[in-house]
């Protein structure tokens, strides 16, 4: 399509996303309509202007194209995780947080193992992509599941809501691990397997998965220590709370991948250590503000990632889909995630509506996309064609069931969730901290 003389792409560009990001301002109003799934609706704009002709930025072709993907996808995850970190009242300890663990423990091995076997001998990716696409659509997504995660600090929060949130938070990290292995089968094959598995048990899976937890809690703590000295920022007004979690986010995700860590992990985990240092202070109430900071930013990213995936969409990427890959991305959706949660949670004494919502709601989004961009740029995948146009199918197909579904299962803004107030929820002030 050839523009007029007076357009650019510049122009396009800042009109759509200011487009997109206005309408940000009008999602909780129609947040309260049942029917509207406003994700849906971002990646229907995209998808639009793609058929109309205005170039995308497509991982396909690989080089810098992939890595704006990778590292903005990146961004978007390593914020959601600071602020669903953030939003849970419920103190992190194995008995309090025993779903989630369930969930970790259980479901998601459970899906990467029964979405590699699909892949492999159903699909018939290679070995290596199909442990590519089982890393990257185990996790539940930390951004897209918003709506069926903990509210702001100081909100009541369900087992239900709790569960999704944590889990979140913590699978994300821990899909990483298996990305590597996608990438040592895509590099070795099997061929002296004893050598590089091994590295890989105690290097990717134990070595990385330490030190994200532990640089994470360090950070968290320190930076959460600073806030609340006499020159911090919640004795000052808590004017800088956005900065403060950019800072926290930035600065525990650096540290941990600099020394090989995990940065996701890291994040979420500064996260909660500062949620815990703030609850020991007796300052509950700037934690507020600093979330609404990490939701704000989310959001931004979220408006013009969903764009692209729309546009993404439209450029291709679907081109040449299987029944069988629309079949098994239905399955993994309704069978595979919904059953390997319902086994996970077998053990956890619950409500067995409860136990069947939080096996449904396994949303796929924006860390799949990382994963796959991440794992395209650092190894040699004969089939990322294939692995891209499938986990794309998944993933609009989560955004629109699961969209669609938490507007019924969840309830609209306002409603109050079912069951009592959590008895760890945080005392909010109205007027912003200051000193006292």
């Amino acid at each position: 399509m050839d523009l007029p003389a007076t357009l650019d792409l510049r122009d396009i560009f800042y009109t759509v996303f200011g487009l997109a990001l206005l309408g940000l301002t009008l999602q909780p109003a129609l947040s309260a309509y049942r029917f509207v799934n406003v994700p849906a609706i971002y990646v229907l704009g995209g998808f639009a202007m793609a058929l109309v002709g205005l170039p995308v930025v497509n991982p396909l072709g690989g080089g810098f194209q992939t890595s704006v993907v990778e590292h903005i996808s990146e961004l978007i995850v390593i914020i959601s995780l600071a602020g669903a970190g953030l939003a849970i009242d419920t103190p992190m300890s194995l008995r309090r947080w025993r779903p989630a663990f369930l969930l970790l423990a259980v479901a998601m091995p459970m899906t990467i193992g029964a979405v590699f076997v699909l892949g492999w001998a159903w699909l018939g990716l290679s070995a290596a992509g199909a442990m590519l696409l089982a890393a990257a659509l185990a996790p539940t997504d930390p951004v897209l599941a918003r709506s069926v995660q903990v509210g702001p600090p100081g909100k009541d929060e369900t087992p239900m809501q709790l569960s999704l949130t944590a889990e979140a938070g913590l699978n994300d990290g821990l899909a990483f691990p298996f990305v590597y292995l996608a990438i040592g089968m895509a590099a070795y094959g099997f061929a002296d397997g004893a050598g590089w598995l091994w590295q890989w048990a105690a290097f990717d899976l134990a070595y990385r998965v330490a030190m994200g937890i532990a640089v994470g809690y360090a950070v968290g703590w320190g930076i959460s220590w600073l806030a609340y000295s006499r020159i911090g920022d919640a004795e000052q007004g808590a004017w800088n709370s956005t900065v403060m979690v950019l800072s926290s986010t930035l600065l525990s995700y650096g540290v941990a991948e600099a020394v090989d860590g995990y940065g996701f992990l890291a994040v979420f985990m500064a996260a909660r250590a500062g949620r815990e240092r703030s609850r020991r202070a007796g300052r509950g109430e700037y934690e507020k503000y600093v979330h609404h900071g990490a939701e704000q930013l989310e959001s931004i990213l979220l408006a013009l990632l969903l764009v692209w995936f729309g546009a993404f969409l439209g450029a291709g990427a679907l081109a040449g889909v299987q029944l069988r890959e629309i079949a098994f991305a239905l399955a993994l959706i309704f069978l595979i995630r919904p059953f390997a949660g319902w086994i996970g949670l077998w053990a956890y004494d619950c409500p067995e509506l409860e136990r069947r919502k939080v096996a449904f709601f396994g949303i796929r989004g924006m860390g799949s996309i990382f994963y796959i961009a991440y794992a395209q740029s650092h190894g040699a995948f004969d089939d990322i064609g294939a692995v891209w146009r499938i986990a794309a199918l998944t993933i609009a197909l989560s955004i629109l069931v699961h969209g669609f579904a938490a507007n019924f299962v969840i309830g609209r803004p306002g409603e109050e969730a079912e069951g009592e107030t959590h008895p760890y929820k945080a005392e909010i002030g109205e007027d912003r901290p200051g000193r006292r």
